[in-house]
């Protein structure tokens, strides 16, 4: 089974195209998956008109067809509870070697103690550094390409996918094209 994590600007994109995410994906061939960071982001969307719906969808596929994935680690004391990035016994996953030391990695080269704005839960890049260290055994679909973690974590050999390098138009038959490549393992 191939788990592939949805950065935060793909569900924009899924959303804006009327995508059927698991009719790329079926759940026989793929497990769909957002991080603890991706649900914080989230969270943390403004409740405007657009996003109103955007969540409402996002929140539609949560738990049935997409899976929230945590990773295992002990309480941080630098965050209150609701904003710990890990999860304890019972309801995270152990990371392996490899992805810590590719988030060890991402961290000292971009990692930040600061935040865009006071009111967001996560530092500057925190999500996409959490997402170039599952890349090391998992995919990630994105459609951001900038200098930044997840390039990084493309050149150091994850497995990441820029859904515009693949289709600039931002057509969503390059899901299609994705699905086909993950199938044959890239």
């Amino acid at each position: 089974m191939n788990r592939v994590y949805l950065d935060n600007n793909v569900w924009d994109f899924a959303y804006q195209n009327n995508v059927d995410l698991i009719s790329y994906f079926p759940q026989d061939k793929f497990t769909l998956a957002i991080s603890k960071h991706g649900r914080f982001e989230i969270n943390q969307m403004p409740d405007k008109p657009y996003t109103v719906g955007l969540k409402k969808y996002i929140f539609s596929l949560l738990g049935s067809d997409i899976e929230e994935v945590h990773t295992f680690g002990f309480k941080d004391p630098r965050y209150p509870d609701d904003e710990q990035r890990s999860s304890g016994f019972g309801a995270g996953g152990f990371s392996s070697v490899f992805e810590n030391n590719e988030r060890k990695r991402l961290n000292s080269l971009f990692g930040r103690q600061e935040k865009r704005k006071d009111d967001l839960i996560l530092n500057k890049q925190e999500a996409d550094i959490e997402l170039g260290a599952l890349s090391v055994h998992n995919y990630v679909l994105t459609l951001d390409k900038k200098p930044g973690p997840l390039k990084s974590a493309s050149e150091n050999g994850g497995k990441v996918i820029f859904l515009n390098e693949l289709s600039p138009s931002r057509d969503p038959s390059v899901l299609q094209k994705v699905a086909n490549q993950i199938g044959g393992k890239i």
